[in-house]
């Protein structure tokens, strides 16, 4: 996807989605991956046609393992810093962030079964962080017309990269498998899940684009955004 000189490309890491901003000078990179999928990093890279000394920097939307996995490792191929909220720091410094509640019966379920083996399939290698975010930052100094805010819901960190073509990388915030439903089947507060969407609806994002499924549409967010608020808060 391409606007205006930046670009916007999908990385596939097994059953959840990264994603790369670039342009002809710098690049920065959206999730991280599975600990064992870096080379969906590498395989996408080269496709591309882009040096890996391109990314300036890592942005993680939370540290759960699937997003956080691989960032230690790719961090070292690039050279660049990872970037996360302040109040996720000590997750990814652990390699390890704990599952978060279901908000249906199967999510709940899921949670319930992974809490059992979470200490075991749900660790990564500490990755120290390289830049701590608070509200938001501008993404301009690293040469991409954007921001990071801070948007809470799925985790108490979760964050989202805006960029100025209307285009939204959300994380676990959205969820993009169903057409019909979007709320997050794991978020550990649905209120800030609410208010995380009601800042992408009057933000003037046009394009969601979560990390498990495909893009969604702000006018799909605007029109479930009643009944969600109805059914989670």
């Amino acid at each position: 996807m391409e606007d205006k000189g930046l670009f916007l490309n999908r990385i596939r890491y097994s059953n959840v989605a990264g994603f790369l901003v670039y342009n002809k000078e710098t690049a920065v990179l959206i999730d991280c991956g599975h600990p064992h999928t870096v080379g969906a990093f590498t395989a996408a890279m080269e496709r591309l046609g882009i040096p890996q000394s391109r990314i300036r920097l890592i942005i993680l939307t939370h540290t759960h393992f699937d997003h956080a996995g691989g960032a230690g490792e790719i961090s070292r191929l690039t050279g660049a810093p990872v970037a996360v909220h302040y109040s996720e720091v000590k997750y990814l410094e652990n390699g390890y962030a704990s599952f978060p509640r279901g908000t249906r019966w199967k999510g709940k379920s899921i949670v319930f079964i992974g809490r059992i083996f979470a200490r075991r399939l749900a660790r990564y290698a500490p990755v120290k962080a390289g830049v701590v975010i608070e509200d938001e930052m501008d993404l301009q100094s690293f040469g991409i017309p954007g921001k990071i805010v801070h948007t809470p819901g799925h985790t108490e960190g979760s964050l989202s990269v805006l960029l100025e073509n209307g285009n939204a990388m959300v994380g676990d915030n959205v969820l993009g498998i169903s057409d019909k439903q979007h709320f997050p089947p794991f978020a550990n507060d649905c209120g800030e899940v609410i208010k995380s969407w009601e800042y992408y609806i009057n933000s003037g994002v046009e394009v969601l684009h979560p990390a498990h499924g495909k893009a969604v549409e702000i006018a799909s967010i605007r029109s479930e955004i009643d009944n969600a608020r109805k059914r989670y808060v």
